[in-house]
Parts: structure tokens; C-alpha cells; sequence
């Protein structure tokens, strides 16, 4: 297996470059999926489009029932370090969460086993997700298609900048926490500055609600269970002297438990509609996007472990004590089928979302060289 995986890293090095140069933002990743559905057509695969997305699609190799593999292909609105040799060539956009390099595993895996196909013991289906940065994501359209028959289950490998090249990571249950946003309009019938106790002090009775809202949520919430609760935007009012009609609220609620999420939802709607009971002021809470949290089936992360194992691999193998409160849409698809959500060692330097993001190269071969071994050893288990 190795001597074919380096053979063809040439080819698909030279791919995650191209995509690096040339990064699309989600859901306009048109000239993305024309790479994708070229290359695969030179390898003699169909890529097949999605029916509801203008962008993305998958690619099948083999035959029988499917394990699919998500590779998405969006980058972000974020301008790259100068000083890189490969660099983007779009102004202020960005492959900064490495998903060029996800893409390019994807596509590495597909030409491995059409050129191998007795290390396929079923199916391979390739899932290329567009908009995974976006809100709401890609995946939640992708799980709509008419494409999870016989699909069994699915994975997704993502890089994780700072840890060793290569090294793979592995959460036993939580990985990602959910991600919901949160928007709370407070209104009141507003005035002059000069007589509060006319109307309803709103930027007085806002940061009450802030306030008590926070200690209410941690209170009533079992401390064994994690959430992240806080706003990152207040807008209200315009001028010195006008008491405004209405101050907005925005911010997220993180879990590793999509109950508790549901919990905090409602803990959050009855505390609103009590608080605004004794102040006398209108509040409208919504969540406008949720992305549940990534949870990762427990006999998929087992079957990895002992794939590590079973091929002496333990030293590559990171076990984490605690997952990441980051969020990814691949949770959607685990509201289908099992799944497993890996980290690869990426090495180099920066963080993701950032500008001085610049990752290893050779991870390519260690994550399509394991990634193609394990899928192998699922479909033999």
C-alpha cells in the first residue's frame, strides 16, 4: 500500500496546491468543483453533482454498501500572510482552515482505490461539502440529497495545526461542541434622558439581563455539564440624551450535549419572559442557526483504536481528555448514520482562521495512507 500512496502523492500534492492558490468562499466554490469533477474524470470516476447546492458533490469507487468520507472545500474571508511561498492568488481570501488539504485527501483516496480496488472490500463514497465555514452550513443540504441508502457510515479527517505531522487524534465520544446563536431584542417605549423614571431605562435594565441571565443559566444547569454561554455584540441607542426603544443582543450558546442544548434553550426563553414580567420591557429571544455537537460513535472510535493497534501504531495515536468547544456541520451527518471525526497532526505554525495558517505538507501521505487502511479494516471487520 505505501509504495501506491507515494506514488500518486506527487499528483495530489500538486492539487492541494492549486486549491491553496485559488481558494472559494462557501457555497461559491465554483471553479473548485470543476477542478474536483476534472481530475476525477482523468482517473476514469464520475463526479456527480448535488441536486440542491450549486456547488459540491460525490464521487463513488467500489461497489456494495458505503462508508463515506466528508471532504469539504470552502475557504474564508481572511487575507494570507505575505511571506508564504504558496500563497492565494484571491485578495482576502483564504484556505485558513485547511480544508485544501481535506480535499486533497478526498481526492487522494478515490484515485488509491480505483487503481486498488482489491484493498475495497465495498464502497467508498466521497462526499465534496461546500459552505462547511458558512452559517447555516453546508452539510445541512447535503443530508437532504437522495444519496444515504446504502451508506453505513461516514468519517472525516481534519487538521489540527501544531501537532506533530502525521500524529492522529481520537475522542472516544464528544469532539465538537454545538454551536447555536443567539438574538435577544429588548424594547421598551423609549424617551428622554432626563426622565428615566418616565419610560423604561433600556441600557440600565439590559445590563440587569446580561447579568442575571449568565448566573441563572450557570445555576440552574448540573455543573457536570459544559456550557459556554456569551454575547460578542450589544446594539442599542444612537445619542447621549434619547433613551432607546430597543437594544439587541447576539451571541452563542456551546454544548457537548445536544439535550443540554435543548435545556439551555429553554431555561433561557422562561427566564426572558419572567425578567420581563417584573421590568415591564418586551423581550423576543431566537436562535437563528444551530449546529449540533460533533459526538462521535463509540464502535467507529474503537474500530480506530484498534486499527492503530493492530498495525503498531499506538505511538501516532493522540487520546485528548477533553474535545475542542469549536463546532463543525459534520454533526448533521451523524443524524443519519454513525460517524467518527479524526484530527491529523499538521504540524508548521498559525492557528486556523488565521493568516499566518501555513501547515505541513506531508501529512498528505500519512492521512491517506491510514485513512485508506482503516476504511479497508471496516469493511473486514
Amino acid at each position: 500500500m505505501k509504495n501506491n500512496i507515494t506514488a500518486l502523492l506527487p499528483e495530489i500534492m500538486e492539487i492541494r496546491r492549486t486549491l491553496h492558490r485559488f481558494p472559494e468562499l462557501s457555497f461559491r466554490e465554483i471553479k473548485t468543483t470543476e477542478l474536483i469533477r476534472r481530475k476525477l474524470k482523468s482517473w476514469g470516476l464520475e463526479f456527480v453533482p448535488f441536486k440542491h447546492l450549486d456547488t459540491g458533490g460525490y464521487c463513488d469507487v467500489g461497489a456494495g454498501p458505503a462508508i463515506a468520507l466528508r471532504s469539504d472545500i470552502d475557504a474564508l474571508p481572511i487575507k494570507e500572510n505575505p511571506q508564504h511561498e504558496i500563497i492565494s492568488r484571491i485578495p482576502g481570501q483564504m484556505h485558513a482552515c485547511g480544508h485544501d488539504f481535506h480535499t486533497a485527501v478526498g481526492l487522494g483516496l478515490l484515485k488509491y482505490f480505483a487503481e486498488n480496488k482489491e484493498d475495497l472490500p465495498g464502497r467508498l463514497r466521497v462526499i465534496f461539502q461546500p459552505g462547511e465555514e458558512a452559517a447555516p452550513g453546508g452539510a445541512e443540504s447535503v443530508v437532504k440529497e437522495n444519496i444515504w441508502e446504502s451508506v453505513k457510515s461516514i468519517i472525516t479527517v481534519h487538521v489540527a495545526p501544531g501537532v506533530q505531522s502525521g500524529k492522529f487524534i481520537l475522542h472516544m465520544g464528544p469532539v465538537q461542541a454545538s454551536s447555536t446563536s443567539v438574538r435577544i431584542n429588548i424594547s421598551g417605549p423609549g424617551g428622554h434622558t432626563s426622565k428615566p423614571f418616565k419610560t423604561i431605562d433600556l441600557i440600565n435594565v439590559c445590563g440587569f439581563y446580561i447579568t442575571q441571565l449568565q448566573s441563572h443559566l450557570a445555576k440552574k444547569t448540573d455543573a457536570r455539564d459544559t456550557v459556554a454561554f456569551a454575547f460578542g455584540a450589544v446594539n442599542g441607542g444612537s445619542t447621549h440624551n434619547i433613551i432607546p426603544q430597543r437594544v439587541e443582543l447576539r451571541g452563542t450558546i456551546r454544548t457537548l450535549d445536544n439535550q443540554v442544548l435543548a435545556d439551555s434553550q429553554n431555561l433561557i426563553r422562561k427566564f426572558s419572559a419572567s425578567f420581563a414580567n417584573i421590568y415591564g420591557a418586551q423581550i423576543n429571544v431566537q436562535f437563528p442557526t444551530t449546529c449540533p455537537a460533533t459526538i462521535n460513535d463509540r464502535q467507529l472510535a474503537e474500530k480506530f483504536l484498534a486499527f492503530m493497534q493492530m498495525n503498531d501504531k499506538e505511538e501516532n495515536l493522540l487520546l485528548p481528555p477533553k474535545p475542542s468547544m469549536g463546532a463543525d456541520d459534520f454533526s448533521f451527518y451523524l443524524e443519519k448514520v454513525p460517524g467518527l471525526y479524526l484530527g491529523i497532526g499538521a504540524g508548521g505554525r498559525g492557528v486556523l482562521h488565521s493568516g499566518d495558517l501555513l501547515l505541513d505538507e506531508n501529512l498528505l501521505e500519512p492521512a491517506i495512507e491510514n485513512m485508506a487502511g482503516f476504511i479497508s479494516f471496516i469493511f473486514e471487520g
